[in-house]
């Protein structure tokens, strides 16, 4: 039996001008190859500047890569994993590093950097931990306890308010509270759940006022 080599087709070389045809069929050539890179069939090990970027893979780069999007999220990352079920992680190596940061760029309106929602009744919507004694929240500029704190006023002869918040009470929540109004002699007594499944508390102040008075309250927890 004779055995028979096959050998790859020269290739040509020439400085004549390519035909439409010809420029039609490598474009083509060039456009499979980028499905292939997202696709996660090409051969490449890793994507570097310029590079596609493929699924599973480590992408080394000198400068941001950059997704925008018309409509919807830019990016949308999903985590299906039981053991290790984070959607996005960012890791920064530098001594004053960031690992995640957003920004909203609009000049006006209610804009958001970071936004944490869930779903449980029982999960936490934004979560802080720090090691080592060091500091988990840090916060310049006004901080704002939305639905869980606010102002509430006393009519004349009255020493209790009852007020309802939003957003769930146990029993051991804890209520701070005090006078926003000076009022000789008079001061907040206690502050404390009244009803946690009514989603009330009280203030009790130590005497009745003279005149109509307000408290600020926050609840903790």
């Amino acid at each position: 039996m004779n055995s028979s080599t096959h050998h790859a087709p020269d290739i040509e070389l020439s400085d004549e001008p390519r035909s439409r045809r010809d420029l039609l069929r490598s474009g083509g050539i060039a456009a499979l190859a980028g499905l292939l890179g997202i696709f996660g069939l090409a051969g490449t090990a890793s994507a570097k500047n310029g590079s596609t970027v493929r699924a599973g893979d480590k992408t080394t780069a000198s400068r941001p890569t950059t997704i925008e999007s018309s409509k919807g999220p830019a990016l949308q990352a999903r985590a299906t994993d039981k053991k290790d079920p984070i959607g996005v992680r960012g890791v920064a190596t530098a001594g004053k590093g960031i690992g995640v940061q957003g920004t909203a760029v609009s000049g006006k309106g209610e804009t958001v950097g970071v936004q944490g929602l869930i779903q449980s009744p029982d999960g936490v919507a934004g979560e802080f931990l720090a090691s080592k004694g060091g500091t988990a929240l840090r916060t310049k500029g006004r901080v704002e306890l939305v639905e869980r704190s606010g102002r509430t006023a006393v009519s004349e002869g009255g020493a209790e308010f009852v007020i309802p918040v939003s957003g769930g009470l146990s029993e051991k929540s804890l209520v701070l509270a005090t006078l926003q109004e000076h009022r000789p002699g008079v001061h907040v007594e206690a502050a404390h759940v009244l009803d946690a499944e009514e989603g009330l508390i009280v203030v009790r102040l130590n005497q009745a006022v003279a005149e109509q008075t307000e408290v600020g309250w926050i609840v903790l927890g």
